[in-house]
């Protein structure tokens, strides 16, 4: 199930969104969870962290949707935000909050269509769990909360937001063969990135949730197409 939130102030336009993502759940035999929300105000209070996406008017009274987008990354790095402005030099400014993309008022289906795909991919992506050895028993990680995996000796760091899980006596190759189709590519011999969580490009280096790995040379061709890819191209 893909739950969705709708922030706009406007009935009217919150509704015929609405009724798009609607439309693309019963094309595309996907349930749908829809919640609406008339302000920034009311989207923020008492958030939540249980939502896929956001479409986020950008033009509202009290608080504007850039401002709310700001407030929203302080509770939820992962939620997609796509903006919906009548005038695009404000979405613009999205890309400060790690905005995937904007819309023009009024959509067309064609558009919310596209942008419901890449949403569904991210999805399945992040639903996949991998099961490890852990302190004599089994854990489960999701590919959502792996950062990155690190090749050390002969063992497999799993890098969490805050945490390091360690799987002794594995390789690395072992680990890319369940996770390479689920948006993770190796930047070198060491590192097994989750593109995801990729947020700058700097010469032969990438930024990975404010670490700097490295890209080997021979890497470098095939993990920018992954990185396009993974980001919807």
């Amino acid at each position: 199930m893909l739950s969705i939130a709708i922030v706009d102030d406007v009935r009217s336009e919150a509704e015929y969104l609405a009724s798009f993502v609607e439309r693309y759940g019963n094309e595309n035999n996907e349930k749908m969870k829809i919640a609406r929300f008339k302000s920034g105000f009311d989207f923020l209070d008492g958030y939540k962290a249980v939502y896929d996406a956001v479409f986020l008017d950008i033009e509202m009274p009290d608080i504007d949707g850039m401002a709310a987008a700001r407030k929203l990354r302080e509770f939820d790095n992962d939620i997609i935000i796509i903006f919906v402005t009548n005038i695009a030099k404000y979405a613009i400014q999205g890309y400060s909050v790690g905005a995937l993309d904007y819309l023009l008022k009024p959509p067309k289906y064609a558009d919310i269509k596209m942008r419901m795909n890449i949403i569904s991919k991210r999805k399945r992506l992040n639903d996949y769990s991998i099961v490890i050895p852990y302190q004599g028993g089994e854990r489960k990680l999701t590919s959502g909360e792996i950062v990155y995996v690190e090749s050390r000796g002969h063992d497999i760091i799993f890098h969490t937001d805050g945490d390091e899980i360690l799987w002794k006596g594995t390789t690395l190759k072992r680990v890319e063969s369940e996770l390479t189709e689920h948006g993770f590519y190796r930047c070198n011999n060491c590192y097994l990135v989750n593109l995801r969580y990729c947020t700058e490009i700097k010469d032969n280096s990438v930024m990975v949730n404010g670490e700097e790995l490295q890209i080997s040379r021979a890497r470098k061709k095939g993990f920018m197409v992954a990185l396009v890819n993974a980001l919807g191209g």
